[in-house]
């Protein structure tokens, strides 16, 4: 499977870096929608493709906390769309969020296998939870079902995040655990959110279970989201 398995919050490395997925505080039932434009595609720590990227996503929020969506964006080869559903609360200064995401392309992604079979070679499947207390949260995405690679092997691959935000600064830690150990890393971005939908982002991989596997380079991100 390839090392890249997030939903709408990544361009923008999850805004202020703050829960990923915080509760839904509307009182009835409503349909929203995103656009997003970044400067590239950051993908928990990693650049998946060189140049800016649109994005968007239809939401459904029912009053119980029960969500449903779809995210597309623009990829190396074809077109994502990411479809989503789970639960999502909160108590006091807690919030929840458990569901499952399902990663589709249209050609591949960014997989460069034959044309014939790039596109199902690419697809896998998430579970996730999120977890927040105040400013703080949680975050682990756990692999479920096949690689997609036509072999059978189970998807083992997880991703856990702790993140903290402060007015408009945030902080996110990110590690990914692959079922291939030596591809293991670590992340650390820096958010700075100028205005309302405008989030500038730092991201550095900081650790490595294997050398030379993943870019050193600081990477620098402009997003913009608008909400309809």
């Amino acid at each position: 499977m390839k090392t890249k398995s997030v939903m709408k919050k990544t361009l923008i490395a999850a805004a202020v870096a703050g829960a990923g997925f915080a509760a839904p505080t509307a009182a009835v039932a409503e349909v929203s929608a995103t656009l997003d434009i970044a400067s590239q595609y950051l993908w928990r720590g990693q650049q998946l493709f060189s140049g800016g990227t649109v994005s968007g996503s239809l939401d459904y929020e029912h009053d119980s906390g029960l969500y449903a969506g779809v995210w597309t964006s623009s990829e190396s080869f074809g077109i994502e769309y990411d479809l989503y559903a789970g639960f999502a609360g909160e108590a006091g200064d807690f919030s929840y969020d458990i569901g499952v995401i399902d990663y589709r392309y249209s050609d591949g992604g960014t997989e460069r296998q034959a044309p014939a079979d790039r596109a199902s070679r690419a697809n896998f499947t998430e579970a996730y939870l999120g977890l927040g207390y105040m400013d703080f949260g949680f975050e682990a995405y756990i692999g479920v079902g096949d690689t997609g690679n036509n072999s059978g092997d189970k998807n083992k691959n997880n991703y856990f995040t702790l993140s903290y935000s402060y007015d408009k600064f945030g902080v996110l830690v990110g590690y990914a655990d692959f079922d291939e150990s030596e591809a293991n890393y670590t992340h650390v971005d820096l958010s700075y959110e100028v205005y309302d939908g405008l989030v500038f982002t730092l991201s550095q991989i900081v650790d490595e279970d294997t050398s030379d596997t993943y870019s050193k380079e600081t990477q620098f991100v402009v997003g913009y989201s608008f909400t309809f």
